[in-house]
């Protein structure tokens, strides 16, 4: 059985710092998203395709309104 955190615990581990990345012009933790786009396959035939981009505020809004080209 899983050991029971206490709010205090919980709250000293989101505050830490430790293995985040943060992003030098907003100051935001990054967090590494998974997109997922419609890639053509064939002349009828559609697809998944997956990346993974990193994302903070500076970029948020570009990558949400699908801004940035597939490459």
């Amino acid at each position: 059985m899983a050991k029971k955190r206490t709010f205090a615990a919980k709250l000293a581990h989101e505050i830490g710092t430790e293995g985040k990345q943060i992003c030098p012009n907003c100051d935001i933790e990054i967090k590494r998203v998974k997109v997922l786009r419609n890639k053509k396959r064939g002349a009828n035939n559609w697809s998944p395709a997956v990346t993974f981009q990193n994302i903070c505020k500076c970029n948020e809004g570009d990558i949400f309104s699908v801004k940035t080209s597939m490459q």
